[in-house]
């Protein structure tokens, strides 16, 4: 089967997908070894080239890292792709790429660009074994693919490792079939993380780690693994003249795998919030924009809040806000620590799913400030430093009116709030609002139901 040359320029000028076997280029079938071992290098054993039961490789890589490419590259494979029709290829042009076993019934992984558009797919083993392979689902958003190949079984599947724990300088091992080479191994450093979608995708959710390691044209979807054999990113790109290369972080790739496993697409969660232009990183995601109808509208989200946290997660900047709302399902419920001119705030967000495009051309601003509906009944009290008018409700105390530049607005009370519990109190009448404020020592803390569902918001003043 020939193979056409097929790097392709996106919109990262310097950066290339690594998509095809190439022609008139040679890559090195060898790893080059390191000179110096990694700080962890004393705590494996030599002499030994198997896993013991807690999956560690136990081998010196001082001497060689063949124990290692021995161990896991039988579950590397070569694919081949034909017949296309759109992606990066003309209808009838063939290339190639590679990826890993990700579960022993025959379960595949790569990239998306290897097999978008591909009319038959083929997959190659390590002992030559080949199998007809379909695709069970790919996501473009973060260039991954999960194929099935038909009658397999029993395969050495390979384990994904905690991306998040590397730390620049650690030790790298690629293997792939870089310009149709077969089972080509190299060895590199992490020699960088977090570098964002790189320009490569007008709507990614990739946060690429950067490695010296050789990655070729055709490694694309080969495995990227740490030192015990765990694969900690899938190759993906490689930068001009083949540096650096760029692989897809294993932490971020799993949540994808599985849903594309099981449903063959990806569901996102989504807040419905848009960045501040020239915002500086570093301090947080600087929302500029709220859209109506959104869950981030139905929390409470301001412009000019800087979401700090979520959950126990924190946020450097936009995109990293972004990204961590996108590995999250619709209908998850995430807490928000959000910094509003200087006073931490905690909102409660149920994410939704985001929609399409065209949906997403379509969305409004949100009001800044919600609009007290008119009652057809008074207040039947007032929490008097609260800055509510209030009525009873089978739950706790429905507001009613909300007083501007009071506290309710600071903590952005809306009319039809129901609150359930104020500083630990439980709210039955305007006279537990009083007793409950008392409580507070410079922190508010309020729980409540908005729209049948319950959120928690703190104020505490600085």
């Amino acid at each position: 089967m020939s193979a056409r040359p097929a790097l392709a320029t996106l919109a990262l000028g310097s950066v290339l997908l690594a998509l095809g076997s190439g022609c008139g280029a040679e890559a090195e079938a060898s790893p080059s070894e390191p000179e110096t071992a990694p700080q962890d290098a004393a705590q494996v054993q030599p002499d030994a080239a198997n896993d013991d039961a807690d999956g560690a490789l136990h081998y010196d890589p001082r001497k060689s890292l063949a124990p290692l490419v021995d161990s896991v590259g039988p579950s590397v494979v070569s694919i081949h792709a034909s017949g296309r029709g759109r992606g990066f290829f003309s209808p009838g042009t063939e290339g190639s790429g590679s990826g890993f076993v990700y579960a022993s019934d025959g379960i595949i992984v790569t990239n998306h660009h290897v097999v978008d558009g591909a009319e038959r797919i083929q997959v190659r083993m390590h002992d030559g074994t080949g199998y007809d392979a379909e695709v069970l689902g790919s996501d473009a958003a973060t260039d991954l693919a999960v194929l099935e190949l038909e009658g397999a079984r029993d395969l050495p599947a390979l384990e994904l490792g905690n991306s998040a724990d590397l730390r620049v300088g650690d030790w790298v091992v690629a293997i792939g079939n870089p310009m149709g080479l077969d089972h080509s191994a190299s060895v590199g450093i992490l020699s960088g993380r977090g570098r964002g979608s790189l320009g490569l995708y007008a709507d990614s959710y990739l946060d690429f780690l950067q490695t010296d390691a050789d990655i070729a044209p055709g490694s694309s979807g080969g495995p990227l693994f740490d030192l015990r054999g765990a694969v900690v990113g899938i190759t993906t790109a490689v930068g001009a003249n083949s540096r650096p290369g760029f692989a897809i972080p294993a932490s971020q790739a799993q949540p994808v795998i599985e849903q594309l496993r099981a449903t063959g697409s990806v569901r996102r969660g989504w807040l419905g919030a848009a960045s501040e232009r020239g915002a500086q990183e570093g301090r947080g995601a600087v929302i500029g924009e709220v859209y109506a109808g959104t869950p981030a509208a139905d929390a409470g989200l301001r412009p000019g809040d800087v979401v700090k946290r979520v959950d126990r997660t924190g946020i450097d900047d936009f995109d990293g806000l972004r990204g961590v709302i996108a590995t999250l399902e619709p209908g998850h419920t995430v807490l928000l620590e959000v910094d509003r001119d200087g006073t931490s705030v905690e909102l409660t967000a149920v994410l939704g799913d985001r929609p399409d495009s065209r949906t997403m051309r379509g969305l409004r601003p949100a009001p800044q400030r919600p609009m007290p509906r008119t009652t057809p009944t008074p207040p039947t009290g007032f929490g008097e430093r609260l800055g509510i008018g209030a009525r009873s409700h089978a739950d706790g105390l429905e507001v009613a009116t909300v007083e501007e530049g009071s506290l309710a607005e600071d903590l952005d009370l809306q009319v039809g709030d129901v609150l359930i519990e104020l500083n630990g109190v439980s709210i039955r009448d305007p006279a537990d609002v009083r007793d409950a404020l008392g409580r507070s020592r410079g922190k508010v803390e309020v729980s409540l139901l908005r729209d049948g569902v319950k959120h928690n918001v703190t104020l505490e003043r600085s």
